[in-house]
């Protein structure tokens, strides 16, 4: 048996296992394996489309579809974030861009805890294998030139509308409200602050997340998960003045020189005994001609830190290096906030809660104690918001054998992963709003 599950002043408790009836076991254990099939399809049908963050127009659109199909009140457009800041939003003007991610909601009508589910649904700028890689082989590889779902979005994706579809008959005798928020622009740390400041996170109660793979392998949770490092990311962007590089470069202020400086001393700043800082200066543009001193100049970098502390500290020192190397060259420097981040560590009592539902549904047969996440979730920022009003949040991640790391253009995951992890999420929230089978009712 597990224990009830400690909360927040405003929310009523998670229904203990004990109340979790053999009935609706049964319910969550045949549904989820009856939609491997249609968890497996849809999968590979985001796989096969994908979109960057903020364009994820066409995936935002059959993502209502089937939130809609299945009764759930829906969300998205304009609607959804409103006027809210985007970080990160590129300077082409392309329809619908920023106007991207879904909410769904279902009210039961009666009194208990709003529960969030979130996944992310965007992709990256990868062009995908041709060559030695599933996807390609079977004909289903992304046929967007250039962006690929790398990272398991596409799974994830699944996953929160395989959710959906699981215990959308069952609420009907649960308690409170169950959001399922599909949020745009993960990557790079950018749609998550948009949906705090739109002020979704403010009735939230208990918030969970999910991650497929990261080392864990298939068959294997971690539900005690900790390491999620704060990160910024920025865009400088230098200002100088062009000569002649030959006639009278003393006449020019050299922004490709200054940038120069800036990354090496950048990287310097990394050197710390705090676990998790890091530094990376991942692109640098500037200059036109061989024979002109650079005007202009561009550079994007991270920074990293285990603790929203350190990296507060972090991150003045780089402002401080980045102004004051450009004032010594007489140049003009703009520092953009393009995303961001926040540590994280799952709260004991939220691991002992879903230990024991894993348990007593026998969804993962091995589960991971004291699990690194060792990088960066934006997830983080909602959880960070819903705790900090009183609620409770955890970020797990699911197992799923990997072909290739995250991020790389071989990458692909088991697939018989995503039944799993839709029978664990429908039963976590099936405690959560004390739902009951029709067999406990009659």
């Amino acid at each position: 048996m597990a224990e009830s599950l400690g909360v927040g002043p405003r929310m009523t408790a998670p229904s203990p296992l004990e109340q979790m009836d053999a009935g609706l076991r049964r319910q969550l254990a045949d549904g989820a394996a009856a939609l491997r099939p249609w968890l497996v399809d849809l999968r590979r049908h985001f796989h096969r489309h994908p979109e960057l963050g903020w364009r994820e127009v066409e995936t935002t659109r059959r993502i209502v579809a089937e939130l809609t199909d299945l009764g759930y009140e829906t969300i998205s457009g304009r609607d959804l974030l409103g006027d809210t800041a985007r970080l990160g939003m590129s300077s082409a003007a392309i329809p619908g861009e920023g106007d991207t991610g879904c909410l769904a909601i279902f009210d039961t009508g009666r009194p208990g805890p709003t529960v969030c589910l979130r996944v992310d649904i965007d992709a990256l700028p990868i062009r995908e294998a041709n060559e030695n890689h599933k996807p390609a082989a079977e004909g289903w590889a992304s046929e967007a030139e250039g962006v690929m779902h790398a990272c398991g979005h596409d799974g994830h994706i699944a996953l929160g509308l395989g959710t959906a579809r699981l215990v959308r008959p069952l609420l009907e005798s649960g308690r409170g409200k169950l959001k399922l928020l599909f949020q745009p622009a993960e990557e790079g740390g950018r749609g998550a602050r948009a949906v705090v400041d739109a002020g979704w996170m403010e009735d939230v109660d208990l918030f969970l997340a999910v991650h497929l793979g990261l080392g864990v392998p298939s068959g294997t949770v971690a539900l005690d998960v900790n390491e999620f490092l704060a990160t910024r990311k920025y865009a400088v962007a230098l200002e100088g003045r062009p000569a002649h590089a030959g006639k009278e470069p003393e006449a020019g202020r050299n922004a490709l020189l200054a940038a120069c400086q800036m990354v090496p001393a950048l990287h310097a700043l990394a050197q710390s005994s705090i676990a998790g800082v890091r530094v990376n200066v991942g692109r640098l543009e500037a200059g036109t001609a061989l024979n002109i001193v650079p005007q202009f100049a561009r550079f994007e970098f991270e920074i990293r830190a285990g603790t929203n502390e350190a990296l507060e500290d972090l991150d003045l020192r780089c402002r401080r290096l980045v102004e004051a190397t450009a004032q010594a060259h007489e140049v003009r420097s703009v520092m953009e906030l393009r995303g961001s981040a926040e540590a994280w560590r799952n709260p004991g009592e939220m691991v002992t809660w879903a230990e024991g539902i894993n348990r007593a549904t026998s969804v993962y047969e091995h589960t991971l104690q004291d699990h690194p996440f060792g990088a960066s979730e934006d997830a983080t920022v909602l959880a960070n918001a819903v705790t900090a009003d009183g609620g409770r949040a955890a970020i797990f991640v699911l197992g799923a054998d990997l072909a290739d790391g995250h991020h790389t253009p071989h990458f692909d995951f088991d697939e018989d992963a995503l039944a799993p992890g839709v029978h664990l999420l429908g039963a976590l929230i099936a405690s959560a709003l004390a739902i009951t089978s029709g067999e406990a009712r009659k």
